[in-house]
This record gives structure tokens, C-alpha cells and sequence, in this order.
């Protein structure tokens, strides 16, 4: 699973002077260019960024690794977990990586990946920031099967979802990480197959929550026990 253009990204240089930036980074103790963009704090200053009905969501991409991370379909081994940030960066999570359930300390976390590339907890890497665009992941991952899910796509049964996904060797399910807007062209023109699962949108981690659920059911995980 990737979640693509996820919302996440450091303050940018142009709004890095504005009041409310300033303001929420000196009561955290922080340079403004330290912390993440965040529209619950940043909302005035956000008005000057271009695209910024898809920026400053990170707790969209917090929702959809909580929802994935602590899945059956995950918990078997059976589910690895890439954020394609706005960036220009790849996180790559650990499966046995367990998230801070708290919003806030879960920015922490992340804004310390930006400033120490590697988070390590008994000698394991738990995540690891890059830079690395979306083209680059997919030629390391070599997926054989690349969906993105989008409302503008095939609307498909989930049945018959669950089947594609699971007649492929190494899947790749892309889900966006932004709360608005569409998808860049250019991340429609590298995937296989654009495919819908529900007539109207849906909020990115119930997206994400229902995939893995379609895909477990595909793979009979709820008929071992």
C-alpha cells in the first residue's frame, strides 16, 4: 500500500514568517522551519500556498498507518507500507512499527524523521525518510500490478477487486493522502489501472480501511482462525 501525495511536508520558506507559524513553532520550542505544515494552526498563513486545499493534512496519513499497521492483513506479514510524501520524500514504515496513537506525538515523530532520516528501537529500523519520487519507489518496489484508487476510476465490485489484487504476485494499491483536489497528472499515467470502490468519495483512511478488509477477505485470513 502507498499512500500518494500524502500532506505531509516542513513549513515551507514562504509563509515561514507568518504570525501563526511563528507563533505555534515558539510555543513548541521549535524554528518554524521545523515543524510540519498543519491547516488546524496554519489555516491564515496556508491562503498564500499554491494547491493548498491538498496541503497540510498530515493526520490523514497518521489515520491510514494506524488503520494498516495494526490490520490481520499486517499482522501475517503479508502487507509492507510506503508514504509518497508532498515532499519529495518516501517513508518507508516497518510492518512491527507501532505509531504514537496521539496525533501530536505522531508530528513529533515525523518531524524528527526530517531532521534524522532513520527512527531505531532495539537495533531495527522502524522508518526511513528519503528523497525519492514516486517513479523511483515503484522501479524499487517492482510492483506487477499497479491500482490507484480514485473516484474517477472503474467503479468495481468488491468481490471482483479482492480477485485482481490477489491474482497478482506483488500488488501495489496507491490511496491518496490529501483531503482535497485530484490527483497530479502524472501519478494517473504511471499506474495500471484506476479503480473506484464506492460511487461518491470516501475519506482516505476508510478507503484504506476497506482495501485491506476486500483483501483479507480475498485471501480467507478470517477463515484460519
Amino acid at each position: 500500500m502507498i499512500i500518494v501525495e500524502a500532506a505531509i511536508e516542513l513549513v515551507p520558506e514562504s509563509i515561514q514568517d507568518h504570525p501563526s507559524v511563528r507563533a505555534y513553532a515558539a510555543r513548541r520550542g521549535r524554528k518554524p522551519w521545523e515543524i510540519l505544515l498543519d491547516r488546524s494552526y496554519h489555516h491564515l498563513a496556508m491562503k498564500r500556498l499554491p494547491e493548498a486545499e491538498k496541503r497540510g493534512r498530515p493526520d490523514i496519513t497518521h489515520f491510514m498507518l494506524l488503520e494498516a499497521l495494526g490490520s490481520p492483513l499486517n499482522k501475517l506479514g503479508l502487507l509492507e507500507v510506503y508514504v509518497h510524501a508532498r515532499s519529495g520524500h518516501v517513508i518507508w514504515v516497518n510492518p512491527e512499527t507501532r505509531l504514537p496513537r496521539v496525533y501530536e506525538r505522531f508530528k513529533g515523530v515525523i518531524e524528527k524523521l526530517y531532521q534524522e532520516p532513520v527512527v531505531e528501537a532495539d537495533g531495527k529500523i522502524l522508518l526511513k525518510l528519503e528523497e525519492k519520487t514516486l517513479d523511483q519507489l515503484l522501479d524499487e518496489v517492482k510492483p506487477d500490478l499497479k491500482i490507484l484508487l480514485s473516484e474517477k476510476g472503474e467503479l468495481m465490485k468488491w468481490s471482483s477487486f479482492g480477485e485482481l489484487v490477489t491474482s497478482a504476485r506483488r500488488p501495489a494499491i496507491m490511496i491518496g493522502g490529501f483531503p482535497h483536489g485530484d490527483f497530479h497528472k502524472s501519478t494517473y499515467e504511471i499506474v495500471d489501472k484506476v479503480i473506484s470502490l464506492w460511487p461518491e468519495p470516501l475519506e482516505a483512511w476508510i478507503i484504506a480501511s476497506r482495501t485491506i478488509s476486500i483483501v483479507e477477505h480475498a485471501l480467507g485470513i478470517g477463515e484460519r482462525i
